[in-house]
């Protein structure tokens, strides 16, 4: 039987890895343990380069549209509004010390802004690429003896690639400033960051698998490298959590669902990938006979769009007043919905999408069918199509020379190309006294790559095969 004990003293727990205690503070700083993690990640690099990332269309000039760090700001807010309701209904049901008031906003306000920050270039298809270029590398019979010299756990690592993983990787170890322990964040901070508490063989069941076998939503990917295993059971360990989500990773998953379902919906219109009919077609079969929320909401965008007959960008306004409306509607149910579920959730019983579990299950599945369109589009197709070639082609390169016999020897060019990776992330793989893994290699390459921007690693890639000098 597993031995765990959620209590919200212990998930609200400010202990950081480094030295095993929570922050001291002088008496004229009244920040809690969630808003000191916050400072410490807003001016950071990794947080900076989020604004050449890809939401949904990659390589994109337009102003309009989002990228990841304008979705992580979103994110971020729509976590810190949930906090705050679920804050206050659960101190009303003495379900919450008052003494935690304005940690879980907090809390939830900083794992929205880094929710995204171990992603690839190229959104999700950046890591499809990854985890297909690895899968087909380890099939190769060329490359057998480098298989053989990594666990099975070390080699789906690589074969079912995870940003999440690649986060929490970078949260407590890539950013070396001052120590080898990342950013030092509080292990609340880094709980409520892990959707996924598996290893890379734990987790990764397909929704088949997890009907067959009972499973819930968090066997869905995996959340943390072989590398970071120690961190994690830490992790475990003093937020009390044992192989369950921290219960305000549902609120994040939401947060992170609201967040981006209703704005693909704004960015497909302003990229025209939809129009009023595609739109009017799934709110009539998801919401016209549903709730009387849901058919308020129906109601209401018919209602809007009338109104705006005589506006130049009657569609887009339209659809940004909706998106606005619906947002609310769902921030309100999840809030909702997590109290009636909380102790479920700290008993470890509570294992589904809280979102797809509310009121408002209904709008959300409107958004997910829109979806579906935009990313059907020949536009993102074909920038998918780039960005996988770019990644594909500097995995080719960058694996090959790491585990060349001469990939220390500057004057040979598997050898160059190693000095062309980040000296940051090549000191943390020298950092032992031993000398570097396969593992270790494999790992210095998918963070140098995830540590790119779209455009930076388009242009990396040109340059390198000569495309562009």
């Amino acid at each position: 039987m597993e031995n765990f004990e959620m209590t919200w003293d212990k998930l609200l727990s400010g202990v950081r890895l480094r030295k095993r205690e929570s922050t001291r503070r002088d008496s004229e700083d009244k920040r809690n343990d969630f808003d000191d993690d916050y400072s410490r990640l807003i001016f950071s690099s990794s947080v900076r380069r989020l604004q050449d990332k890809a939401q949904v269309f990659p390589l994109d000039s337009s102003d309009f549209v989002r990228t990841r760090l304008t979705h992580s700001h979103e994110v971020s807010t729509i976590g810190r509004s949930l906090g705050i309701s679920v804050e206050k209904l659960l101190i009303d049901n003495n379900k919450l010390d008052k003494d935690h008031q304005g940690k879980i906003s907090s809390l939830l306000a900083v794992a929205g802004l880094v929710h995204d920050l171990g992603n690839p270039p190229y959104g999700h298809f950046g890591e499809a690429a990854i985890q297909n270029f690895f899968k087909n590398w380890f099939e190769n019979k060329n490359n057998e003896e480098f298989k053989n010299q990594l666990s099975e756990e070390q080699v789906a690592d690589f074969k079912n690639f995870e940003g999440n993983a690649q986060t929490f990787r970078l949260l407590t170890k890539l950013h070396n400033l001052k120590h080898n322990y990342g950013y030092d964040l509080s292990v609340a901070s880094l709980a409520s960051l892990i959707k996924y508490p598996r290893s890379s063989i734990e987790g990764n069941k397909d929704s088949d698998t997890r009907k067959q076998q009972n499973l819930g939503v968090s066997y869905k990917k995996f959340g943390y490298l072989q590398s970071e295993k120690e961190r994690f059971r830490e992790v475990q360990e003093f937020t009390g959590i044992g192989q369950h989500r921290h219960p305000l990773t549902f609120l994040l998953e939401a947060a992170d669902d609201i967040a981006y379902s209703a704005a693909d919906l704004e960015d497909g219109c302003k990229k025209g990938v939809l129009d009023y009919s595609h739109i009017l077609k799934s709110l009539d079969e998801h919401l016209r006979n549903g709730s009387e929320e849901d058919k308020n909401l129906y109601n209401y965008f018919i209602q809007k769009y009338e109104e705006n007959k005589d506006r130049g960008d009657r569609l887009d306004n339209t659809v940004q007043r909706f998106r606005i409306k619906a947002q609310g509607y769902m921030i309100k149910s999840v809030a909702k919905k997590f109290v009636e579920v909380h102790d479920d959730i700290i008993q470890g019983k509570f294992d589904k999408d809280i979102l797809l579990n509310s009121e408002a299950k209904n709008v959300r599945q409107v958004f997910e069918d829109l979806a579906k369109i935009i990313f059907n589009s020949k536009e993102i197709l074909m920038r998918e199509i780039t960005g996988g070639t770019v990644i594909q082609g500097l995995l080719e390169k960058f694996v090959a020379a790491v585990l060349s016999k001469e990939y220390t020897n500057s004057k040979t060019e598997n050898g160059k190309l190693f000095l062309l990776i980040s000296s940051n992330y090549r000191d943390i793989m020298n950092s032992n006294e031993t000398d570097p893994s396969t593992y270790e290699k494999l790992l210095l390459v998918t963070d140098f790559i995830c540590g790119m921007t779209d455009t930076y690693a388009l242009d990396f890639y040109r340059r390198l095969t000569g495309i562009k000098l």
